[in-house]
């Protein structure tokens, strides 16, 4: 062993000394897409423009063309790009539409299994739908308010018949949440409708006098947006939505 006093001889290792983990590196392609759609977002790319053609793209980028493509992919799939043929065609700048969040949300709600009974979507409607009821109230055209009592129409010409019954109910959610004029709320009430619809064919919705309760609020909520009374209709959603005994009710009606 030597006496240098600059030279120093290692130490055992330490227990629990840090480690160093993998490092993950982006792929060209997700770098060029995060790239793309941040001019996009800023508005370099203007919304019903074409970007610049791919060649143009591979020039300038310096990647190959199959990276390219693999990022003008990425963003076609997020909803930012529609291809258009022709002279004048190639990638325009697009946004998701609500279609798209309605269906993102109802593959995710579909792939998760739930029905209406699920604790998830008995309490994101316990909160989402008395504030679609208030906003739908103060925000509501006439032409919605027609629609939400052309649907309690349905609802009573069908109080004997329960799959049709269930269908005008669920409509009626959704044109309300529509009515809200607020396209993510409306967008959940979309997408969960189908999921209320299956997990509602309770033994509950096949007593008649369950159906009529449940009409009736559909009723009273109609007129309470239609007097553009926010805080009553938000009242009268919320008793209509929110389980009652411990079990579920009408998560389709009240």
């Amino acid at each position: 062993m030597t006496n240098d006093p600059g030279l120093t001889t290692p130490g055992p290792r330490r227990t629990g000394a840090p480690l160093i983990t993998p490092v993950k590196v982006p792929k060209p392609a997700e770098l060029f897409a995060d790239m793309l759609r941040e001019k996009i977002f800023s508005g370099e790319f203007p919304t019903g423009e074409a970007l610049p053609p791919e060649r143009t793209l591979v020039e300038q980028s310096q990647l190959s063309r199959a990276t390219v493509r693999e990022a003008l992919g990425v963003l076609k799939q997020q909803g930012l790009l529609i291809t258009r043929p022709g002279r004048t065609g190639g990638s325009i700048v697009s946004r998701p539409t609500t279609k798209d969040l309605v269906g993102s949300i109802d593959l995710y709600v579909q792939a998760q299994g739930w029905d209406s009974d699920t604790r998830t979507l008995v309490e994101t409607r316990e909160v989402v739908e008395p504030w679609c009821a208030a906003m739908a109230a103060e925000r509501r055209s006439d032409s919605e308010l027609d629609e939400m009592r052309h649907h309690n129409s349905a609802m009573e010409a069908d109080l004997d018949h329960v799959e049709r019954y269930l269908e005008a109910s669920s409509a009626w959610h959704v044109a309300v949440a529509t009515a809200s004029h607020n396209p993510l709320l409306s967008a959940l009430m979309h997408a969960s409708r189908q999921a209320m619809i299956t997990g509602t064919q309770a033994s509950r919705f096949h007593r008649h006098e369950a159906r009529e309760q449940s009409w009736q609020a559909h009723l009273a909520i109609t007129e309470a947006i239609a007097a553009q009374d926010t805080a009553h209709a938000h009242e009268l959603m919320g008793g209509h939505v929110r389980p009652g005994d411990g079990s579920v009710t009408d998560l389709l009606g009240g």
